[in-house]
């Protein structure tokens, strides 16, 4: 006798969605959130980077480290602003990275071969995460040594 055959589906067939699918559907939904969120973030550090590793270039050749410590606060001041509120009012802009000449170290030592400057600094930012509402303090950091004797490029002609 024979039997009637029964078609067996075989597991996942194509078009089919599993847990592992989900799992990476949630994943990839995540990292672009998190993207962004946190990219201009990241930027934003990376400019502030930037415009310090400027300065203390500038100061193998400038040896008055209040201008260029002056120089450094107005530079990150005009990075990025967020919108702060104030109570009763509109938000008023204000820089992310807000710092005075006390906050930042830094420490020239002209006497070590080759003479050595060292900036460090820390300042704190509002992270807001959309469709959660919700906002996150992050302290971001910068801390950086380097030589800053004048280079000698040979005979010049």
């Amino acid at each position: 006798m024979n039997r009637p055959v029964m078609a067996s589906r075989r597991p996942l067939e194509r078009g089919e969605f599993s847990w592992v699918s989900l799992l990476l559907l949630l994943l990839a939904v995540s990292a672009i959130y998190l993207g962004y969120v946190w990219f201009p973030v990241w930027m934003a550090h990376l400019e502030v980077k930037r415009a310090t590793r400027d300065l203390m270039n500038q100061a193998v050749h400038q040896h008055d480290d209040a201008i260029l410590v002056t120089s450094l606060c107005d530079k990150l001041r005009r990075i990025e602003d967020r919108a702060a509120p104030a109570p009763g009012e509109a938000p008023v802009p204000v820089p992310v990275a807000d710092l005075t000449p006390d906050d930042i170290t830094w420490e020239r030592d002209a006497e070590a071969k080759p003479p050595m400057l060292h900036v460090a600094f820390q300042y704190t930012r509002q992270v807001y995460y959309p469709f959660l509402d919700r906002t996150q303090e992050v302290t971001l950091g910068f801390e950086h040594t380097q030589d800053i004797a004048v280079p000698n490029w040979g005979n010049q002609r």
